[in-house]
């Protein structure tokens, strides 16, 4: 596990991405454990303890990272009629705060029950462009703590003769039609693992043939595996964003697949074989999304 979150310098600037350490303009360095939220498979049901606190406070000793000190005094002076209401629940966005464990700390995966379409919390719509995502405005990084894993799984991919003899939708149908496709087989075909019962690891992004194999695996490794069907499908790369997010409602960290389609954007995820308008009524908070052309951090 990284020794904690680092950032070169403690000032924040408000940018045309709204409030960001200056620091993430040039790089960042978060903890090298997403975690997730703990979905499960789009069938049956999970439950476990929540995680009580963040990984980035436990690094800390316990104290709120400067982040969360200047978010925790932006809606202190809301409160008090000097700043605008949020438009949506505060949770942190400094980075990933993780569920799985680690030597040093114990996070448990939170009670899930699966949520029927629709069901999820509407937040307000955002003014965002039309490259961005869940309502969430996207600047570029040059360096995270997730590189070389991103890098290992990205470059890995599946066999022509793997992928035709699975049930991937049908080319008449279109691209919407294999997106919807994917994202039910994966669902049902993946049991959902913790890296430390599979990998005996923190954290550990597995390639899709290596999910494939195993029949298991985290909410990274299910949508590392929907984004190289997809690819094999015909799906461009470019139009696929790994993307570690906050799971609002339930307080944990999460990995979702987000895929492009025309103007746009559909979030698939491990916890539903729904597919759901990722600017629409959703409740993650986007962190930092990977894909062919780069990675982001994302601005409110």
């Amino acid at each position: 596990m990284a020794s904690g979150l680092a950032l070169a310098g403690q000032a924040s600037a408000a940018t045309g991405f709204g409030l960001l350490p200056a620091a993430f303009a040039t790089a960042i360095s978060l903890p090298a454990q997403p975690g997730c939220a703990g979905a499960g498979p789009a069938t049956g049901q999970l439950a476990a303890r929540a995680s009580p606190f963040s990984k980035a406070s436990a690094i800390l000793g316990g104290e709120p990272s400067q982040l969360e000190r200047i978010m925790r005094q932006q809606a202190s002076a809301a409160s008090a009629g000097l700043a605008p209401a949020p438009a949506s629940p505060s949770g942190p966005a400094a980075g990933p705060t993780g569920c799985s464990g680690s030597a040093q700390f114990t996070f448990s995966q939170p009670a899930i029950t699966r949520m029927a379409p629709g069901l999820a919390l509407p937040r307000p719509a955002r003014t965002v462009g039309p490259d961005d995502f869940l309502s969430s405005r996207r600047l570029p990084v040059s360096h995270t703590s997730f590189d070389a894993q991103w890098a290992r799984v990205s470059g890995a991919a599946l066999p022509g003769g793997l992928v035709r003899g699975l049930p991937l939708g049908s080319e008449n149908g279109g691209q919407l039609a294999r997106i919807k496709a994917v994202n039910v087989w994966a669902n049902g075909r993946i049991r959902y693992a913790e890296d430390r019962d599979l990998y005996r690891k923190a954290d550990f992004w597995a390639d899709a043939r290596t999910t494939l194999r195993r029949r298991a695996g985290d909410c990274e490794d299910i949508a590392i595996l929907k984004m190289q069907l997809l690819a094999a499908a015909g799906v461009p790369r470019d139009a696929m964003f790994l993307t570690i997010a906050r799971d609002l409602a339930r307080n944990a960290d999460h990995a979702l697949l987000v895929v492009r389609d025309g103007s746009t954007f559909w979030l698939l995820d491990n916890a539903t074989n729904t597919l759901v308008d990722a600017n629409a009524a959703i409740d993650y908070r986007p962190i930092m999304p990977f894909n062919q052309q780069g990675k982001w951090l994302h601005g409110y």
